[in-house]
């Protein structure tokens, strides 16, 4: 495993917990599932710590140097960008569209329910930058792995 990939790796680890936590903080646990919220989070806060201590080890590895990377890494990492970007672009577009709707439809019908407040865009927002995130470093794992 190249230490690319180990740094894929912890990141989508890093991310995926912080979206968890987002997640469980600010919406909690669904009604329709047994109450494992308490469980959950100590699983991703040690998966965070975890991907964390991982990070520092390989950069305190390479010393001054970076991580060297080959074409076949930039041509992983572009692939990832281009999905995390995708991802991205489109969850903007689905919020800008779901403002100008809302905006729209409060003027005329107050009371329609496709009508939303802007701190669940916010939501929204941060939900969809977290899973751009990982979805660029599961597309370059998914890249090291298939190579």
């Amino acid at each position: 495993m190249s230490k690319q990939e180990i740094l894929s790796w912890t990141s989508l680890a890093s991310s995926t917990s912080v979206l968890v936590f987002y997640l469980l903080i600010n919406f909690g646990w669904p009604d329709l599932i047994p109450d494992y919220s308490a469980r959950a989070f100590k699983i991703f806060f040690n998966v965070f710590w975890i991907a964390v201590v991982v990070e520092i080890i390989v950069g305190i590895t390479e010393g001054k140097k970076k991580v060297q990377k080959d074409e076949r890494d930039f041509i992983i990492e572009a692939k990832g960008l281009k999905v995390g970007y995708n991802v991205l672009v489109v969850a903007l577009v689905i919020a800008l569209i779901q403002v100008f709707v809302s905006n729209f439809t409060q003027s005329y019908a107050p009371n329609l329910p496709f009508a939303i407040e802007i701190s669940s865009i916010f939501h929204f927002l941060f939900i969809a930058l977290f899973s751009a995130s990982a979805a660029k470093r599961v597309t370059m794992i998914y890249n090291y792995r298939k190579d």
